[in-house]
């Protein structure tokens, strides 16, 4: 959809251009700043928490929100929001990752009202970025594109 903008569509595009083009910047930006503000350190705080047994403040503030089972969520939930990340920057199967997330950011959504405005803002900027790239895909420039992922059927009749 957002392939191309103007022009040519059947002309030789580099993919230096596609990648500004598309949607793949804001894939490939939300998923590096996913990860490096909440994918890496939750995956090492999950680790830790795990096999070092030490104490991690995700789980204190699910079990504070009412989640059942929060030891095992909130690990489970630190690997999804690395999971998807390293997804969205690599552009493999974004769309499968960001409807796997969408339930993480809702949630989170429900629960961060009390944890202050700009966790909120970053929680509505997170949905409104999954939707994109619900709706939009990886963009020209990702693994999805390479192996034509996601484009459903294009056989040819003979």
């Amino acid at each position: 959809m957002l392939e191309y903008t103007g022009g040519n569509p059947a002309a030789a595009q580099s993919p230096l251009s596609s990648l500004f083009k598309t949607v793949a910047i804001v894939r490939i930006g939300t998923g590096v700043l996913l990860m490096t503000r909440h994918g890496f350190s939750a995956a090492v705080s999950a680790y830790h928490f795990f096999w070092k047994e030490e104490p991690w403040a995700w789980v204190t503030a699910f079990r504070d929100a009412g989640i059942p089972y929060a030891h095992l969520v909130a690990p489970f939930v630190a690997l999804v929001v690395a999971s998807v990340s390293l997804s969205w920057i690599i552009g493999f199967l974004t769309r499968l990752f960001a409807v796997i997330f969408l339930p993480i950011v809702i949630t989170a959504l429900v629960l961060l009202p009390q944890a202050g405005p700009a966790h909120v803002e970053a929680a509505w900027l997170y949905l409104f970025i999954t939707v994109t790239l619900l709706l939009f895909g990886s963009g020209a420039v990702s693994i999805d594109q390479l192996f034509r992922l996601g484009q459903g059927g294009t056989k040819k009749r003979r």
